[in-house]
């Protein structure tokens, strides 16, 4: 789905750095060492080799026709409450999750938890992973996301604090964060019945690693087959706290950047530690981060993008997305991104420009609170994915690239 290297890469190279406004180191404050099951990973250093996005777009944002490569599917997925969060390791299985407190946005309830397989045709019929509450306060789970990897393994995480891992049809029983977050100290945050009020993201590049960070500022690891105690950074007496979605993406079990609003929180292998986001204090909208090497990261909030180099820090913030509503970014190589707006628009990083937005699915209606999921396993395949269950494909120029790992969903 991506175009191939191109020549010239120095060249163009030192152009987007040049671009690139440098950033304060990221160790600012430090945790102690998370408690795993297995020694920490040797942090991995070296700068990228790839050409890097340019954090200046080079053509006007303006919405267009769909562009060629783009599938749109007569039919939609089942809402079933909502979808949040898409992962695939190929064009023949990704697995959506969504529903539970979603619900409540529009019924004022909560359902189950549940997930849903797609084999490079069609969508499997949504199956429960967490059972609906049978009474009481709307708790779990909350705004949930997923990241697979080969093997399959997937792992689900919410803004509740819960986990479960599957392979995409059989799924652990959810199971609470050691420590998992309560109520936030933040005066700002409208409480776990509100809508948007818990977010979690995660990122697992190997089966025996994942990184999860909620809205809150909490974060923990997966070391095998065992969460770490969750842990939160503070800023004086008030947990770090974002309205809405919040991102983080590991290019290797020793390197993973997380946001939280105004916040960066990087994993070396062994600890957390913050420093500035790229973005002014005041910016709002929904964070979503991809680092597709060591060293390297691509961040977009509300429509601006920022690149993060080894040594230099994130970029001044640029603006790629004239809708202002940029919530989910993919980035499997450096030479390819594809950042997408809770409108059902998407701009595309081909290795030298953005392109302008491009309208894939339509803007969501039912539920236009769970915004815009994501997932590019390669350059050469794409999925978008809406909470009222709208989904787009795309393909590559090579339609091999796209099916490398066969469909374990029945």
């Amino acid at each position: 789905m991506a175009p191939g290297r191109r020549a010239g890469a120095v060249t163009v190279l030192a152009v987007m750095l040049a671009t690139a406004a440098c950033g304060s180191p990221r160790a600012a404050r430090a945790l102690p060492a998370t408690t795993t099951s297995t020694t920490a990973v040797t942090p991995t250093t070296g700068a990228p080799t790839t050409t890097l996005p340019s954090a200046v777009p080079t053509t006007v944002p303006t919405p267009v026709v769909a562009a060629a490569g783009w599938s749109h599917p007569a039919t939609t997925l089942p809402p079933v409450g909502g979808f949040t969060g898409v992962s695939c390791i190929s064009g023949v299985f990704c697995v959506a999750v969504g529903g539970g407190a979603n619900e409540a946005d529009v019924s004022d309830s909560s359902g189950p938890g549940v997930v849903a397989a797609w084999d490079g045709a069609t969508w499997g019929a949504p199956s429960d992973y967490f059972a609906a509450p049978s009474g009481g306060p709307v708790v779990a789970p909350e705004l949930a996301a997923i990241s697979c990897t080969s093997g399959p393994l997937c792992a689900v995480v919410d803004g509740s604090g819960h986990t479960s891992v599957g392979n995409g049809t059989t799924w652990s029983p959810p199971a609470p964060l050691a420590g998992a977050p309560g109520p936030a100290a933040s005066p700002a945050d409208p409480g776990p019945d509100h809508e948007g009020a818990r977010s979690a993201a995660v990122s697992c590049p190997s089966g025996q690693f994942c990184a999860y960070v909620d809205n809150t500022g909490h974060v923990a690891v997966m070391d095998g087959t065992t969460w770490s105690a969750s842990r939160t950074f503070t800023d004086g007496s008030v947990e770090l706290f974002q309205p809405g979605r919040v991102g983080v993406s590991c290019a290797t079990p020793s390197f993973c950047t997380a946001l939280v609003g105004d916040t960066a929180l990087a994993w070396d292998g062994a600890t957390w530690s913050a420093a500035a986001a790229p973005w002014a204090p005041d910016t709002t909208g929904d964070s979503a981060v991809s680092c597709p090497a060591v060293g390297t990261c691509v961040a977009v909030r509300g429509g601006d993008v920022s690149v993060e180099t080894a040594g230099s820090g994130w970029s001044t913030p640029r603006p790629i997305d004239a809708g202002g509503r940029l919530d989910a970014v993919s980035c499997p190589t450096a030479d390819f991104c594809l950042a997408a707006d809770t409108y059902g628009d998407v701009v595309t990083w081909h290795g030298s420009t953005w392109s302008a937005p491009v309208k894939v699915v339509p803007t969501p209606e039912e539920y236009p609170g769970d915004g815009t999921s994501l997932a590019c396993p390669s350059d050469q395949y794409c999925m978008v994915l809406t909470g009222d269950g709208d989904y787009a494909a795309y393909q590559g120029d090579d339609p091999t690239a796209a099916v490398t790992t066969a469909s374990p969903v029945g």
